[in-house]
């Protein structure tokens, strides 16, 4: 639990300061010390930071609370046409046109993209602006770019106990970079081979050992805001002709904390 403040108030959400490092999606709860009010709140991403504080733009879960008991201005037409984006999953390619709030709107001009949940990924994603009409959702984008057929379990290196894949969800087939940062290493920029709703493979020249503890952000590119989500190592296999490692990867849940 946390006493913390807002900066900024909106009719769906709210700019906070904290003191912890949170994760976009992360789901909390928020409790209105004057009125004892609380409600559960999505973390949309980080606006800014200043020394050991950080600001964030959270978003209600459910958008019809009055939270706030205030009385907020109707957003004009201008304004609503201007947050109004057609956006595409950068991992399947999947396009919608989305209504963004204030918060939101901010937090895409920031960071050049925002996270949001992906149907075809069974998962959220990170978005930007894509160009073109609205898309027949029923169609499978062009431009698509990954396999969305299952990609086979990659060759265990040999061990006494053998090898057991512990995957439960359909991975698609994908080569996009990811940054990979652990306590104990410099970020480390790796090749991703698929991913999957709870996690991903990627192969690098760096050692980590099973069961460590790691940020990922996929998909990621230098100069491109990084959204880190944490995960854990839960495979390792040796590739000595290509003198790298492939790594199993299983996103950690992030459990709702109280807040007020």
């Amino acid at each position: 639990m946390e006493q913390t403040k807002t900066v900024v108030l909106s009719r769906h959400g709210a700019g906070i300061v904290s003191m912890h490092k949170l994760a976009a999606e992360q789901e909390l709860i928020v409790v209105h010390q004057e009125s004892n009010k609380e409600t559960e709140i999505r973390v949309v991403g980080q606006i800014g930071c200043e020394g050991d504080s950080y600001t964030y733009g959270v978003a209600f879960l459910d958008p019809a609370v009055d939270f706030w008991g205030v009385e907020f201005p109707s957003a004009s037409q201008v304004e609503i046409l201007a947050r109004r984006k057609l956006l595409q999953c950068s991992i399947c390619g999947r396009r919608e046109l989305a209504d963004l709030g204030a918060l939101e709107s901010d937090i895409y001009a920031i960071h050049d993209g925002i996270l949001r949940s992906c149907e075809r990924c069974s998962g959220s994603t990170l978005w930007k602006e894509s160009a073109g009409e609205v898309p027949d959702e029923s169609a499978v984008p062009e431009a698509l770019t990954v396999s969305l057929e299952a990609a086979p379990p990659p060759e265990p290196s040999p061990s006494p106990t053998g090898f057991k894949n512990r995957r439960q969800h359909v991975r698609i087939k994908v080569s996009f970079t990811a940054s990979v940062r652990n306590p104990s290493f410099d970020d480390d920029i790796v090749l991703c081979e698929n991913v999957s709703r709870g996690g991903l493979c990627f192969k690098s020249s760096r050692r980590y050992y099973e069961t460590a503890g790691i940020e990922v952000a996929a998909p990621y590119s230098p100069g491109l805001p990084r959204i880190p989500v944490p995960a854990q190592i839960v495979y390792v296999q040796e590739l000595p002709l290509e003198k790298m490692f492939r790594y199993g990867v299983q996103y950690l849940r992030l459990t709702k904390e109280p807040r007020s």
